[in-house]
């Protein structure tokens, strides 16, 4: 740090580095409303106004923040009778309806022989995540094995044993045959003729076999993660075998950890009722966006317009939509109000959960001025309060 400013970083990765950039480089005005700078208080007022009068408000993003402003995300939502979804997938609901056998990195690092990357290319999205868990090609253990399953040659599959090419629209109907593969079950080959079953069987072999097998796997869809959690589980009387998702967003994990323990649901949660209910389909936020539901949205921590899929961002771009997020990004700057903030584990302290689970604190090495994100969902709650009592 010099001046205040930050002058290197030291272990860190090209993503990391990246990561870093977009928190610590120039920043927009702290709070803006129709494009140009506006006071604090006449940002909250002009974002409570919009959640206010909203009939269907969404509540979405969460993962590039902090488990404490996640927590005051669901509050609010909570007060707007509101939809909140995180944007990390569907795999929360999926685990919550199936079940999951889970672990950490650590149990990942010292247990397992057999690691499957289930279309994840961690060397890309994640890149030390496979020399710590010593998965790695030059630090591979003995008797350890990795293998990748994908549509085509990665940089993970360039480190794994094995390359089971699978076209993504495949997933659902090849976990479906691993499962018969894994229990025996005889297969109608001609049924299956689409699927590279050779390698199949071979899987299902090293599963079956294996003393500690994981499944580190990439966010997928709601049939696609219950087939692979359907799976997991149908391994548990043959050996031990665990699933684990691999996020794209630092603070995914602890947004559905976060709105589990508030709700009881890990993602897709409604409020319209006045109690929290949950359904991946009718309450998720590309869902709703797609089919044109909410009249307002707020975003928190997340670049909407570039994370969404094109027919959703076409609607988030004609309602009025609230921004809270330390970056410039897109969709802050096409936001009726946003809000620029102290970035969580940069300019300020905070709490989040690692892919696995794990809590860290966040420490905050640069000192700002600016409010943190839950500081800002704070004070809109508290003027849609005020507006009520008055």
């Amino acid at each position: 740090m010099a001046g205040g400013a930050l002058a290197g970083a030291t272990r860190t990765c090209p993503l990391g580095d990246a990561w870093l950039a977009e928190r610590t480089g120039e920043a927009p005005p702290p709070s803006r409303v129709d494009g140009r700078e506006a006071d604090f208080g006449e940002a909250v007022d002009a974002a409570a106004a919009i959640l206010r009068d909203a009939r269907l408000p969404l509540v979405c993003g969460l993962g590039g923040t902090d488990c404490e402003s996640q927590r005051a995300a669901v509050a609010l939502a909570e007060a707007l009778g509101a939809v909140i979804d995180p944007s990390g997938g569907a795999g929360g609901a999926a685990s919550q309806a199936f079940g999951v056998s889970t672990t950490t990195f650590g149990d990942v690092r010292d247990r397992a022989d057999l690691v499957v990357a289930w279309r994840a290319d961690p060397v890309s999205t994640n890149p030390r995540l496979l020399p710590r868990l010593r998965l790695d090609r030059a630090g591979r253990p003995p008797g350890r094995s990795l293998v990748v399953v994908g549509a085509e040659e990665s940089a993970t599959a360039a480190e794994a044993d094995e390359l089971v090419e699978l076209a993504p629209a495949l997933d659902f109907e090849a976990l479906w045959a691993l499962r018969a593969l894994a229990r025996a079950v005889p297969l109608e080959r001609e049924l299956a003729a689409r699927l590279p079953l050779d390698a199949l069987e071979r899987l299902a072999a090293r599963l079956r076999a294996c003393s500690y097998g994981v499944v580190l796997h990439a966010p997928a869809g709601y049939a696609s993660s219950l087939a692979l959690l359907a799976l997991v589980r149908d391994l548990a009387t043959l050996a031990h075998v665990v699933a684990l998702p691999l996020r794209f967003e630092a603070g995914a994990r602890g947004a559905e950890d976060v709105l589990a323990w508030q709700t009881g649901y890990p993602g897709a949660v409604s409020f319209a009722r006045g109690h929290p209910r949950a359904w991946p389909g009718e309450f998720s936020a590309a869902g709703m966006l797609e089919r044109g539901e909410p009249d307002a949205a707020l975003i928190v921590g997340f670049d909407a317009l570039r994370g969404l899929p094109p027919r959703a961002s076409d609607h988030l771009r004609s309602i009025p939509t609230v921004v809270v997020d330390p970056c410039a990004t897109e969709t802050a700057a096409a936001a009726r109000v946003a809000f620029a903030t102290a970035a969580a584990g940069v300019q300020r302290e905070g709490t989040a959960h690692r892919m696995d689970g794990v809590p860290l604190t966040l420490r905050a090495p640069l000192a700002s001025e600016r409010l943190g994100d839950g500081d800002v969902l704070g004070a809109i709650q508290a003027r849609l309060a005020g507006d009520e009592g008055s």
